[in-house]
């Protein structure tokens, strides 16, 4: 059958993806096919859409789009899952780096989990005071920008009392001109704490932040409250792990582990998501 795509679609940590082999890349890129893809309701539904295409660099590239079609740098949880895609369909190796917009990062696929190395966080920038915010906001960029908020009962903050909080953060003059994704984060000690993240392009909280792990455990280790390694649990109850090195501006060596899953794969005809759009 004619205009048919094949696809998987795969979670980190309950953070979803549309994934897609785009080696020949014979994809036809648009942002409107994107957001009409991942809607949740007339599409396959999903935080975000990957492919998989070819890069002289590495073992692959990773193209990465947000659910409403705009390119990110980076995503943590979709990197991991296109690692596990890209093993699984003997396009890498177990020990494989790949191209992504913010440069190589190394994978490592380990049983049921994924390890990725972010080389570095960096713009550390501790207790912000925006004015109207409603408390004090700390900033690093790890990958993409990440604003983190502390609190005391991250974990019994309603859906919709923290999506108010988190816009008025996300769209704040001080991020600008792209903004930031919004982490709140309650530490439960020296190497554990609870998260949740609401993230641009999304526009609404997913259940897990890759990036937004590896920027919360540096923030809160730099204002002395944990240590590496540090155990992140996620709003949608899954574990991830990161270690790293401090530095001053933020940290070094830093690793990303946690699942990567293939929920199921099909295919669906481009020719309604192309009419839709």
């Amino acid at each position: 059958m004619k205009n048919r795509l094949s696809f998987s679609k795969m979670h980190g940590a309950g953070n979803d993806f549309v994934v897609i082999e785009d080696m020949k890349k014979t994809f036809k890129l648009s942002s409107v096919l994107v957001s009409a893809l991942c809607d949740r309701h007339f599409g396959i539904g999903a935080d975000g859409l990957i492919l998989i295409q070819p890069s002289e660099a590495a073992a692959f590239k990773m193209l990465y789009l947000n659910s409403d079609g705009s390119r990110a740098g980076m995503c943590g949880n979709g990197a991991r899952c296109a690692a596990r895609f890209a093993y699984d369909h003997s396009i890498a190796q177990k020990s494989m780096a790949f191209e992504t917009d913010s440069g190589i990062v190394e994978a490592e696929i380990m049983k049921d989990k994924v390890t990725i190395s972010l080389s570095s966080v960096s713009g550390l920038k501790l207790n912000l005071d925006l004015g109207n915010a409603a408390r004090a906001v700390s900033f690093a960029v790890a990958g993409v920008p990440h604003a983190v908020m502390l609190s005391e009962n991250a974990r019994d903050i309603s859906h919709d009392d923290f999506l108010p909080i988190a816009r008025n953060v996300r769209y704040h003059n001080k991020f600008n001109p792209g903004g930031a994704n919004v982490n709140m984060v309650s530490v439960i000690d020296k190497n554990s704490l609870f998260y949740r993240t609401y993230e641009r392009g999304v526009e609404d909280e997913t259940l897990a932040c890759g990036t937004g792990a590896v920027a919360i455990s540096v923030i809160t280790s730099h204002l002395g409250m944990t240590d590496s390694p540090v155990s992140c649990e996620t709003s949608g109850g899954d574990i991830l792990t990161i270690s790293f090195d401090l530095t001053e501006n933020g940290a070094k060596n830093c690793l990303l582990s946690g699942p990567a899953v293939e929920s199921f794969s099909g295919d669906c005809s481009l020719d309604y998501y192309m009419k839709s759009g």
